[in-house]
């Protein structure tokens, strides 16, 4: 299959201001993730908070430039390019973000919105423009006449339903939702998540589905990606390989915290004191979990791993695996 978008071994630090000296200090947000996704594929990129996943997602859709390493689209470089070189192809990738309530500016109808995604990418009539805007509006479960209604005017479903059509009236190829569901409450996020699906199959759309929440994942993705302080630890085709069959230390201490649909099942999940980021290793020359690895030995103090396939479609960065 066609690879549509990549990272080779892309890497992002931010400044930090040192509180005891004039210093600023680098803080690694992304540390080296090379990615592939294939066109028609939906991945599901899951992390505790601070994992680096939204961070990798925004490169992705070239909102923002990796320190090191190169984004590709359809085999194009899109790390380091100009705005104008950009445009073009910003109609093809878009991102649903996380919060509804600031996509929009609330001194625009929920039309006037759509319109200006369309309008900066092509030369319609107001007519046609109209006609774009209704027929999304349609497709995305909601009646034409919200395209006269403000932002406020709108339930937080339906103001969601509306970011959606926001980025998918130029029917884009590449999509990157940024915890789309997370706002939601457990009905409106099936809704979501169905209508995700509805729209991938009829438009052939191409998802990165970044979640913290693992119940997700099944409903949308094809591939799970873990990723932890910055780096791909384990990802699973899902189509050859069952969720729960996770290999990877910190994965399956993500899985566990999943609650039983039986309360009285639940157990205690101790991932708070697991992930504290404020002690990961900064060197690159070992495991950056190993200090909340139940099983680490000296190969992981010493030795980084690397993402290596163990089954088919199954890879994993563990020495014990």
């Amino acid at each position: 299959m066609e690879v549509l978008a990549e990272t080779l071994n892309i890497r992002k630090s931010y400044e930090k201001q040192n509180l005891f000296s004039k210093k600023k200090e680098k803080v690694p947000a992304v540390n080296g993730v090379s990615l592939k996704i294939q066109k028609g594929c939906s991945v599901g990129l899951v992390g505790e908070s601070g994992s680096g996943k939204s961070t990798l997602g925004r490169m992705m859709a070239g909102l923002e430039t990796p320190t090191e390493g190169q984004v590709l689209f359809r085999g194009q470089s899109i790390s380091n390019i100009s705005l104008r070189k950009m445009r073009p192809l910003r109609r093809n990738i878009q991102m649903i973000f996380q919060n509804s309530s600031s996509v929009f500016d609330p001194s625009y109808t929920i039309g006037e919105s759509i319109a200006e995604v369309i309008k900066n990418s092509e030369k319609v009539s107001k007519k046609e423009c109209l006609g774009k805007i209704e027929t999304i509006l349609e497709q995305v479960g909601l009646d034409t006449s919200y395209a006269q209604r403000y932002p406020k005017e709108l339930s937080g479903g339906q103001r969601q339903r509306a970011n959606i059509a926001r980025a998918l009236v130029l029917h884009p190829e590449f999509v990157v939702c940024d915890e789309p569901v997370s706002s939601l409450d457990y009905s409106l996020r099936k809704q979501v998540l169905t209508l995700l699906n509805d729209l991938r199959n009829k438009f052939g759309i191409t998802y990165l589905f970044i979640t913290h929440d693992l119940n997700c994942v099944p409903y949308v993705c094809d591939i799970m990606a873990i990723m932890y302080a910055g780096k791909i630890v384990e990802q699973i085709d899902l189509k050859n390989n069952s969720m729960q069959n996770t290999l990877h230390p910190y994965t399956s201490l993500l899985f566990s915290c999943i609650p039983a649909k039986v309360p009285a099942e639940r157990k205690k999940c101790t991932i708070e004191s697991i992930i504290d980021t404020t002690v990961i290793p900064d060197s690159n020359h070992c495991c950056r979990f190993f200090l909340r690895c139940p099983h680490y030995t000296e190969r992981c103090i010493n030795e980084e791993p690397l993402l290596k396939e163990v089954a088919n479609g199954h890879f994993v960065a563990c020495h014990i695996v």
